[in-house]
This record gives structure tokens, C-alpha cells and sequence, in this order.
């Protein structure tokens, strides 16, 4: 299973708008389109609409800013998918070089996910493109 995004070129991350976007802003918005799945999961039904990476890179740059590390377990819970799904999805994300697991120093049978420094950047983009809209 390949996806676009693995595979597309860089896109600009140059703002249309000459005015930056704080890390707080893109946070809030990345907080605001989470809850907002979780709405209109409940309103609509969870059946229809299945989106877990996105879910996974919204929870690891809310969690990258609010300093928390995220296990695989918690990673797999908010891509709120069936874990089988989810590390899928999790592998996928990886090979696009778009997160990364580091294992725990204290418990070498668990492993962190972090965003890496090219999924931090593309999720900033995006986000400040979804404020500036």
C-alpha cells in the first residue's frame, strides 16, 4: 500500500501570507481538528470515515508541543483504529520519514513515536495553510 504523500515531491512550505503563524496557533489547530474528528465520529458514525494517520500526526504535534512523549500503545489508541490498523499506518508513516520510534532507556520493551523534523515542518505548513484559509 503506497500512499501520495510518501511519495509526492516537497511541497513549499513558503507562507502565502507574510506574517508567521505562532506554534501556539498551529497547536490550537491541530487540537480543534482532533476534537472536531471526535464530533463528527459521534454525529455521523465512526463507519464512515476512517482516517488514522491523520489522527496520528494530529496527536503527535499536539503531544511534540505540550512536551509529552507518546508510547505505541498510546499512538495506536488515538489513531482510534484497530491496533492491527494502526501499526500499519505507524510503518507507513515512518518509511515517509514522517515520524520516528526511539525505544524507552528505562523499559527496553517499549518504544516512543515522535514526529521527525521533516513531519514537524510539513505539519506546521499544512496547519498554518488551515489558519491562513
Amino acid at each position: 500500500m503506497t500512499f501520495a504523500f510518501a511519495m509526492a515531491p516537497a511541497i513549499s512550505t513558503q507562507r502565502q501570507v507574510s506574517l508567521p503563524v505562532s506554534d501556539l496557533a498551529l497547536v490550537d489547530m491541530a487540537k480543534r481538528l482532533y476534537e472536531l474528528r471526535k464530533v463528527r465520529d459521534a454525529l455521523l458514525g465512526e463507519a464512515l470515515f476512517s482516517e488514522p494517520a491523520w489522527d496520528i500526526l494530529l496527536d503527535l504535534f499536539i503531544s511534540d508541543h505540550e512536551g509529552h512523549r507518546l508510547s505505541v500503545s498510546a499512538v495506536c489508541i488515538g489513531a482510534r483504529a484497530p491496533s492491527a490498523t494502526a501499526l500499519r499506518y505507524l510503518t507507513l508513516l515512518q518509511e515517509a520519514d514522517l515520524v520516528e520510534r526511539t525505544r524507552d532507556e528505562r523499559d527496553g520493551r517499549r518504544s516512543h513515536v515522535q514526529l521527525t523534523g521533516l513531519g514537524r515542518r510539513r505539519m506546521a505548513a499544512l496547519l498554518g495553510r488551515l489558519i491562513d484559509a
